[in-house]
């Protein structure tokens, strides 16, 4: 089966701009992978997702969603694309029922044959009880997860999730994550996920595609970019506050640097063995071996591009 997404080459060049928002990028989203998307604010990651839609075309280059170009053969790339956009409005001042009503019609889709699918969708998201309400009476939350119902009218072959959980408490981030991972586990939906929550990525993504400056950093598994990029550390539970600033007054003499909690010092970059002598004789709890997060990774990937 052909790759859902491949771009070859692909450039974008704003007039006015010095530099192109997307430079000579290549990549391949494999059918039914969740794929990341990271990027600091102007790195192009809207831009890249824009090509993708059809909604902008390439100045060089090539996009192929489905295998056929989004700008000229947009029907048959854009049918099956699903986008939950961040900031897509809806009408305030009609109940949500019928925001997705007009959306169903918007798209050519009959709402008698989309209502039980969006039934079951809006059910697991828990929006039933406020389909009947009025947009503006809804929370921010509750539009957010409406926004994911109106982007899933149908089954999507591919679904694009831009900060899908912006404005979600934390039991709402992952009720939208476990319904993403049904999608794509049942239905086999392909998921480009593009948030400002890396941990939502290094849980549920294959693979992270990381763009900065418009270019690609790095493409691959959570795990290899933080072995890649990321670092282990020393983690020390200790007794008392005592115990704590003998273990700082040690890492910071031996050139470490040093993060630290009530009881705890985490000294960064730190071998076990290279510590553990240092701490004979103190009221020490616990000493462990942690790894950088995604999110650790991605800051260090990142800092080496812009310097």
């Amino acid at each position: 089966m052909s790759d859902v997404v491949t771009a070859t080459g692909l450039t974008k060049q704003y007039k006015g701009m010095n530099r192109p928002a997307v430079d000579d990028v290549s990549f391949d989203i494999a059918p039914g992978e969740t794929c990341g998307l990271l990027g600091p604010n102007g790195a192009g990651k809207t831009s890249l997702i824009k090509l993708i839609c059809g909604v902008t075309a390439p100045t060089s280059g090539d996009v192929r969603v489905f295998g056929v170009d989004p700008i000229r053969q947009p029907v048959e790339a854009k049918s099956g694309i699903g986008a939950m956009h961040q900031t897509a409005p809806f009408d305030m001042m009609l109940p949500a029922l019928d925001n997705l009503h007009i959306a169903a019609r918007f798209r050519g889709l009959k709402w008698r044959a989309v209502e039980p699918w969006a039934m079951e969708v809006a059910g697991f998201l828990g929006l039933t009880e406020a389909l009947d309400r009025m947009c503006f009476q809804l929370s921010g939350g509750q539009r957010q997860r409406l926004q994911l119902v109106r982007a899933l009218l149908s089954i999507p072959r591919l679904l694009i999730l831009d900060e899908p959980s912006a404005g979600l408490d934390v039991a709402g981030r992952r009720q939208v994550e476990k319904f993403v991972t049904w999608l794509r586990e049942e239905h086999g939906v392909t998921i480009l996920w593009t948030t400002h929550h890396i941990e939502e990525l290094e849980r549920n993504c294959q693979r992270v595609l990381v763009i900065n400056k418009g270019q690609v950093v790095r493409f691959a598994k959570p795990r290899e970019i933080v072995e890649e990029f990321g670092s282990t550390h020393v983690q020390v539970s200790v007794e008392d506050e005592p115990a704590r600033l003998l273990v700082e007054d040690w890492a910071r003499g031996a050139g470490h640097e040093i993060s630290t909690g009530e009881n705890e010092v985490r000294i960064h970059g730190a071998k076990a063995q290279e510590v553990l002598p240092a701490l004979a004789g103190l009221a020490v709890t616990g000493v462990s071996t942690v790894s950088d997060s995604l999110e650790e990774a991605f800051l260090r990937m990142t800092e080496k591009v812009t310097a």
